[in-house]
């Protein structure tokens, strides 16, 4: 398993941690009316249970409590909701390249928790990571990002999104150390509209995700310039 690979799984146990309740060691990807109810983390068999049963016509809506996981399967599962324009419903969490692709392909978002999507960092961040001089990966690793990183880009571009939601946080003047999460009113910053939470969600942050404040201006003074060609 490459470098990139392994750091995704160690990300998504990052994520785990930061639960209420303990994740199954499977994802179980279930349907229910006209929902999928999505468990677990992301990988390339939860991906494909999911795209098989949206093959329903019948299905309007994707319940998640998620982790993350890989990022090429979360990209599959984001464009697929993108097209069907779902509904998403995040209960509990959704963490990492669930909260960098699944959640801002859907169409109208509700949230159970004020803090229940969490951000840090994805495959364009990465390779600012490299250009920087912040972190080290062989030349394959970094060919498997810079592909992953045209996809995100692509993927962003189609649904109206600003890819920078999925790590500015990381960088001054915030400088997360974990997961971070935004505001209704920041999100729509980067072009994620459409979100309501639980209005008896809890408004203290979950563990291990910090509610930051997104300023347009310093935003865009914090945006490096990345490449994404070698």
């Amino acid at each position: 398993m490459s470098r990139l690979l392994r750091t995704a799984w160690l990300l998504c146990g990052m994520a785990a941690a930061s639960f209420p309740q303990a994740q199954p060691a499977r994802a179980s990807v279930e349907r229910s009316g006209d929902a999928i109810v999505f468990r677990g983390r992301i990988d390339e068999a939860s991906a494909a249970a999911f795209r098989q049963l949206l093959r329903d016509p019948a299905v309007k809506r994707l319940v998640i409590t998620s982790p993350g996981g890989l990022v090429a399967f979360a990209l599959d599962m984001a464009e697929a909701i993108h097209a069907r324009g779902l509904d998403l419903e995040v209960p509990e969490a959704c963490m990492s390249s669930c909260a960098n692709y699944i959640f801002p392909a859907a169409r109208n978002k509700r949230l159970g928790a004020a803090t229940a999507v969490g951000w840090h960092g994805n495959m364009t961040h990465v390779l600012y990571l490299q250009q920087a001089g912040l972190g080290r990966w062989s030349d394959a690793e970094l060919a498997a990002a810079r592909s992953l990183a045209q996809r995100e880009t692509a993927f962003f571009a189609r649904a109206g999104v600003d890819g920078f939601v999925c790590w500015f946080a990381k960088l001054p003047p915030h400088e997360a150390q974990d997961f971070y999460a935004l505001s209704p009113q920041d999100m729509a910053l980067f072009g994620i509209g459409n979100v309501s939470i639980d209005p008896a969600a809890p408004l203290l942050p979950a563990p291990g995700v910090r509610l930051v404040v997104a300023e347009r201006a310093e935003v865009e003074r914090a945006r490096p310039v990345v490449r994404l060609e070698e």
